[in-house]
Formats: structure tokens, C-alpha cells, sequence
């Protein structure tokens, strides 16, 4: 399932923004000690746990299909947003840390066209993203996040199940990574609250919340579905052997790959 960075790129912006839905708004939910860690209901054949197994791809958006909600942005991200435009109109490629096999981070890693895995276990939900072979880890214990977090790319994320949906809190995203929005980086103080829940016994929709006071004017509602295919299997991913584009001399990534 890999591909050229070039390639990824122009689909992951159609995967960003055109397989976005909008919304009502919901806010940013705050995960509480004490609440549930797991769903509603009686024990199924997976124990406590919700029949999430399988692999799941991203669904893109069919012809004529209706836009997502677009973010609003703040006047500086709008003024980069435009330098964008003008140096694409350009065919001018900027150049990205993930052309060169630095993983995109959240929450781009969760509407990648490449699989995702969800894997149960006893005050944890672990998220399996067959790019970059990212993981996210999820505690469900009832911590809050600790006070000091060092930057990573997907973030520290708690959850807690409302009935059937399970919401996930992340924060820490220091690393300057897509905002999951054309070539745009969001800011050091993104917040990215998740609603996931099944919504046939093989679709599933991720509702995502995006607060970012650098980047984004208002909060951004974005939803993805995913589609399951209990038959398959994720396989290795290593962008460097295959996928790492080349530097000239100044340091700027051009559109070829390495050879």
C-alpha cells in the first residue's frame, strides 16, 4: 500500500478536506476521573470490549459529494494559507518534513489513505496506523494529562466511553505537523477531541473537534468513516526504503524521489 510522497500528498488533501462533513458543534469534551472506561451493554464475544476487529480504510468522498466545513482561520495562518496557494500556482512544491519520512502526526495520521487498527486491552486502547507504523495509546484509567508533556507527534491522548462512542483528548502536539488542512502546520497548542463509534457493524465514523488559537479563528469539525475489512491484515511500512524524495544543495525537497 505505499506510495511516492508526491503521490500522498495530493491525495491527502483530498483525504483532509474533501472527506470532511460538517457538523453540529459539539466542543471539546473533558475526560473525568471516574467515568466509564468502557462501553454500554452486555459482554459480546471480545469480552468488555466493543467488535472493533479488523482493518479499517478511509473512505474518500464520492463524486458530488458536499464539502466539509472549511476551518476559519487567523489572519496570520491565512497569509501563509495564500503564500501556499501563490507558490503552488507557481508549481512550486514546499517543501514538508514528511517527504523526507518524518511521520505527519495527528491528527493528519487518522484520515492517511493507509489503514488503522484498534486494539483493546485493560485501561488502554491502542491505535495501530499502518503509515509510518505510528502508534497512539490511549489511557482509559481515569488519568488526566500530566501537567509537563514533551512535544510528539501524535500527542497524549486519554479517552473515556459515552455509551457506545468512545472520546479521545489529545494534547502535546508540539511538533510543527499538518494541521490535517492543505500544506498548513498547526500551532503548539492544538487540542483534538474525538468521537469514534460504529455506526453499522462495518462503518465507523471518527468526529473530530480541532481548537488551535494560533492557527484557527473558531473550533473546526471535521468527520471521516472508515470502512472494515475483517480480512485483511496490516503490512510493514519503512518509508526509507522507497519514499524519501530528494535534497539539493540549499536543502529544499524536490518533487523526485531519491534514486
Amino acid at each position: 500500500m505505499k506510495s511516492s510522497v508526491a503521490i500522498f500528498l495530493g491525495v491527502w488533501a483530498v483525504a483532509s478536506f474533501g472527506a470532511t462533513q460538517s457538523q453540529d458543534a459539539r466542543g471539546p469534551a473533558n475526560p473525568s476521573v471516574g467515568e466509564s472506561i468502557r462501553p454500554t451493554g452486555s459482554p459480546g464475544p471480545y469480552g468488555p470490549y466493543p467488535d472493533w476487529a479488523g482493518i479499517w480504510t478511509l473512505d474518500f468522498p464520492g463524486p458530488g459529494q458536499p464539502p466539509g466545513e472549511a476551518p476559519s482561520l487567523t489572519p496570520p495562518a491565512a497569509a501563509e494559507l495564500k503564500a501556499v496557494e501563490e507558490a503552488e500556482a507557481r508549481n512550486e512544491e514546499p517543501p514538508t518534513d514528511a517527504a523526507n519520512c518524518l511521520p505527519p502526526g495527528m491528527p493528519t495520521i487518522m484520515f492517511m489513505p493507509y489503514d488503522v487498527e484498534f486494539l483493546f486491552t485493560p485501561g488502554r486502547v491502542t491505535i495501530i496506523q499502518e503509515a509510518y507504523m505510528q502508534v497512539r495509546r490511549v489511557f482509559m484509567d481515569g488519568r488526566g494529562h500530566p501537567v509537563k508533556l514533551d512535544p510528539t507527534f501524535n500527542g497524549h491522548s486519554i479517552g473515556h466511553w459515552e455509551g457506545d462512542t468512545l472520546v479521545i483528548d489529545t494534547v502535546g502536539l508540539g511538533h510543527k505537523t499538518p494541521l490535517g488542512y492543505n500544506h498548513l502546520n498547526h500551532g503548539p497548542n492544538l487540542h483534538v477531541v474525538e468521537r469514534i463509534r460504529l455506526t453499522s457493524p462495518d462503518q465507523m465514523e471518527d468526529r473530530m473537534t480541532l481548537t488551535d488559537p494560533d492557527m484557527l479563528a473558531k473550533p473546526w469539525h471535521t468527520v471521516h468513516t472508515f470502512t472494515r475489512h475483517r480480512e485483511w491484515d496490516q503490512i510493514e511500512y519503512i518509508c526509507e526504503e522507497n519514499n524519501r524524495n530528494q535534497i539539493d544543495s540549499s536543502g529544499k525537497v524536490s518533487p523526485g524521489l531519491r534514486k
